[in-house]
Order: structure tokens, then C-alpha cells, then sequence
């Protein structure tokens, strides 16, 4: 087996076999470049590239967007629609429109595709023979720009007071059909861990599937938002009894509930009883409860995570 290798390999090196390998080349380079010299007739899907539609129009997606071409040229000519994706030219400004669609014909535009391709090839046959292109008004709505985002704070640090996004909305171009179904448009999530400084970055738009379907005037949003120090604190409030009527009298405690808070240190001091507001709905209790649930009714725009310290007021009825 080791003497047939180095047998081989002297093969190789000899200059016997390098002209020999030298003529096999130029006999395959010579029989392909004769091939494709040849003409051939082939039948070629080709993407339709829509231009000059007037501008208060939008074609929309549903039409059909290819043409298939018959045509009779050398090899040369056709390997080039096999190595990039072929596409044809429509000039709406060409095309006649009625009340609901844009009617392409074959007999009104054969002679504007036989002149998108070289003298040296031949068509023969354009399928289909008509297309209809549906189209809408184009239609313009100003849509609110929502922030998804994983936001992780370091130890004592939080938002100072909300995410300003720059834009906040964008300008959605499209049929009146699409942009309807629209709402809003969400960033992708901005995620983050361990914050404890200013936020400034910039977000993609996370558009949705038939984002093909309408243009945006941004594709992307700046996020701010400046970081503070906060810290937890505490105070105990009054509590309100409410819908009570008027011929029932009660006792309740406690008069008093600690209600829970996280807020920025510029704004610890700001906070005082007055802040907040609890309230227990005597109307909601049913006839089998004993217990009253307060809620916080009102609190500072500059808390956060307000909780209560007592979930429940026991009540007893009086005489």
C-alpha cells in the first residue's frame, strides 16, 4: 500500500502529469464555454419591482408579485438569472387603474418588458397574461411608542420618575386597511442589571409580522431615564370608614395603619400624613365577613411599591 502512495506522488510530481492535468483543465473550461454559447429557451420566474406609484396609493401585499418569463437566449444571458434573484420593472405610472385595482396587461406592456432585456434574447411567452394589483389609499396614523424592558436596579437605586422615550410616537404609513389594526408599537425589551446611573440608550421598534405592509418614520427610540437613591420608609395614617349607613354605628381598630413606601431620598422628607389616603368600603363587605379591608386610596407621585402594614380592621357593631 506504501509503494502504490509513493508511486502516486511521483506521479504528481512529474511533469508528464501536470501538462496532462493542464489539457483536462482546458478540454472542460472549452466544452463548458461552448455549452454556453449555445442558446436555450428556459422559463424564469421574475420578481415584479413596483416603481412610480403615485404617491397617495399604496399597493398592497395580496397582489401577485412575480411574472413568468419564456425567453430564448444564450447560456451566457441566462446564467446570470441563476445567480441573483431576477426582477422585472412595472412603471405604474403605465398601468391603467380602475376603482379597486391597477390592471397590468400583456397586450398594453409587452413592449415595456421586452426592452428590459438585451437584443440578444428573444421573449416568448409572459404568464400570466393579466395581473391585478389591489390597492388602498395610503393612509398616515400616529401611533404611541411602548417601552418593554427588564430593568434590574443596583441596591438603593430606582427610576427617579419615568422612562421618557424620544420620540414617544411615530408617524405609520400604510393602507387605511393595515394601519387600523394598529394601536401601538413596542421597542424590543431593553434589558439591564445592577443600575445605579442615568439611562440613555437606544432601542429598536419591535414591529410586528406584517411590518412589510407600512412604513415607519423611525425604526428605533432613545430611552432616558435619570437614576436616584431611594430608600423604604413608613408612616401610619388614619383610617376612613366609607358607605357606612347612617342608622349603623361601629368600632374598629386599628384607627391607625402603617403604610409602606420607597421613595427617593430628595423626597423622603416631602412625605407626611397628608400624603396618603386609606380608606375600608363598608358597602363591599358580605353578610358572612367581620372584617374590613383597607385600600390606599391616594399616595405621592413620588412613591413607589406602597404597601400596608395590617391587611385587615376588625369591626364590632354598636348598640
Amino acid at each position: 500500500m506504501s509503494r502504490l502512495k509513493i508511486h502516486i506522488s511521483r506521479l504528481f510530481k512529474s511533469k508528464k502529469i501536470n501538462v496532462l492535468l493542464v489539457f483536462v483543465l482546458l478540454a472542460l473550461l472549452f466544452s463548458i464555454l461552448t455549452k454556453l454559447s449555445k442558446d436555450y429557451t428556459k422559463t424564469i420566474s421574475f420578481d415584479i419591482e413596483m416603481t412610480n406609484v403615485p404617491s397617495q396609493y399604496v399597493i398592497l401585499k395580496d397582489s401577485v408579485q412575480m411574472l413568468d418569463v419564456t425567453l430564448t437566449s444564450s447560456g451566457f444571458n441566462l446564467l446570470k438569472y441563476y445567480l441573483i434573484d431576477p426582477q422585472l420593472n412595472f412603471d405604474f405610472s403605465t398601468i391603467k387603474r380602475d376603482k379597486k385595482h391597477y390592471v397590468w396587461t400583456k397586450n398594453s406592456q409587452f413592449q415595456s418588458i421586452v426592452n428590459q432585456f438585451n437584443v440578444a434574447t428573444s421573449i416568448n411567452a409572459l404568464k400570466p397574461d393579466t395581473i391585478k394589483f389591489n390597492y388602498d389609499a395610503r393612509f398616515i396614523k400616529r401611533l404611541p411608542v411602548v417601552l418593554e424592558q427588564n430593568i434590574k436596579f443596583a441596591s438603593g437605586f430606582d427610576i427617579a420618575d419615568s422612562y421618557v422615550l424620544e420620540p414617544d410616537s411615530i408617524d405609520v404609513i400604510g393602507s387605511k386597511m393595515v394601519i387600523d389594526t394598529l394601536k401601538q408599537i413596542k421597542t424590543e425589551t431593553l434589558s439591564l442589571s445592577d443600575v445605579n446611573s442615568d439611562i440613555n440608550f437606544i432601542v429598536t421598534l419591535n414591529l410586528p409580522n406584517n411590518s412589510d405592509d407600512f412604513l415607519v418614520s423611525s425604526s428605533q427610540v432613545e430611552v432616558f431615564g435619570a437614576v436616584t437613591k431611594f430608600t423604604e420608609g413608613s408612616i401610619f395614617v388614619p383610617v376612613r370608614i366609607t358607605n357606612l349607613p347612617e342608622n349603623l354605628s361601629i368600632n374598629y381598630f386599628p384607627k391607625e395603619i402603617e403604610v409602606i413606601f420607597y421613595t427617593s431620598l430628595e423626597n423622603y422628607g416631602n412625605i407626611s400624613i397628608n400624603s396618603f389616603k386609606v380608606e375600608c368600603d363598608f358597602g363591599a363587605l358580605n353578610d358572612f365577613e367581620n372584617q374590613l379591608i383597607p385600600k390606599v386610596i391616594e399616595k405621592p407621585t413620588q412613591v413607589k411599591n406602597v404597601r400596608l402594614g395590617t391587611k385587615s380592621i376588625e369591626f364590632i357593631l354598636k348598640k
